[in-house]
């Protein structure tokens, strides 16, 4: 086995190997959350000139839509189980299979103080969206002369096209199974080669147009769970904010971190949200129109 595998391996056993406490797992959940929505969610990717009330967002490159939706597919997932002392959620459907069944336990059993109500609702309503269909009319797929209505489910395709986007076609063996199936709930069925002919065929359609259209949606989903937590932590940030000294002007300060934390590196996660929630996040709340709710 190489060097690196072996050192990789050794990390993750002594990360699922030591002791959490349920104060560390919350801190880890929404730290690991709070910096993926921040990789998706910001103004490197959006253009800013949008409205508040009604907004559309506009990727700046086509790049930035591809780089949003590859971070978006590692958010549609899970860490291996037992990294961190975060066990696999049991909850159907994508609470059971994204970190937002990580954000139900917080929501479930919260370690802070804080108020909680738009992160549990925020939280359901992006896990009831994923769960849903896009409906597609008229979707032509030249490889298989196939043209008629696709239905797929949401989180799938976001998925599907986030990993192709991520890897080359040797790395799809996957996605083509997936894609497969997809055909065959819808009337089609198709083999393994095929299977690999439909890919760009597909990725056009979902990709460069149906999570186009969506993705205004899914980034105010996302933008309304990080409110959501900045919210909860608000008043955790009230509790722990201990000014010191004055320093050319610049006020130094500490945060008086709960005992509950078992190590530096989950104390050092709980420093990083606390100066993170310091200000509201830089990405105002907006909304979406009823049209843009209800598309695919």
């Amino acid at each position: 086995m190489p060097v690196a595998s072996l050192v990789t391996r050794s990390y993750h056993e002594r990360m699922a190997d030591r002791s959490y406490s349920a104060l560390d797992r919350e801190i880890i959940t929404l730290a690991a959350v709070w910096d993926l929505i921040g990789s998706m969610v910001h103004y490197g990717h959006f253009m800013k000139e949008h409205k508040i009330e009604n907004a559309t967002l506009m990727f700046r490159t086509l790049e930035a839509g591809k780089l949003f939706l590859i971070i978006l597919a590692d958010f549609l997932s899970l860490p291996r189980d037992g990294s961190f002392g975060l066990t696999r959620p049991t909850s159907e459907g994508s609470m059971g299979k994204t970190y937002l069944g990580y954000l139900q336990r917080v929501v479930t059993a919260p370690e802070f103080a804080g108020d909680n109500t738009l992160l549990a609702s925020s939280l359901q309503a992006f896990a009831e969206w994923l769960d849903g269909f896009a409906v597609v009319d008229h979707v032509w797929l030249p490889s298989i002369n196939r043209e008629g209505t696709l239905r797929v489910r949401r989180m799938a395709y976001l998925k599907i096209c986030g990993t192709i986007s991520k890897h080359g076609f040797t790395r799809l063996g996957d996605i083509v199974g997936q894609l497969r199936g997809i055909l065959a709930a819808n009337g089609t069925d198709i083999d393994e080669g095929e299977s690999y002919l439909v890919v760009p065929e597909f990725q056009e359609w979902f990709q460069d147009n149906i999570f186009i259209a969506s993705s205004t949606l899914i980034a105010w989903h996302l933008n309304e769970i990080r409110w959501g937590i900045y919210e909860y932590l608000a008043s955790e940030f009230q509790r722990a904010y201990t000014p010191t000294d004055v320093i050319q002007g610049l006020q130094m300060y500490t945060y008086d971190a709960p005992a509950g934390i078992t190590g530096a590196l989950v104390r050092s996660m709980y420093r990083d949200l606390m100066n993170s929630v310091r200000t509201p996040p830089y990405f105002p709340r907006f909304t979406v129109d009823r049209f843009t709710r209800e598309s695919y």
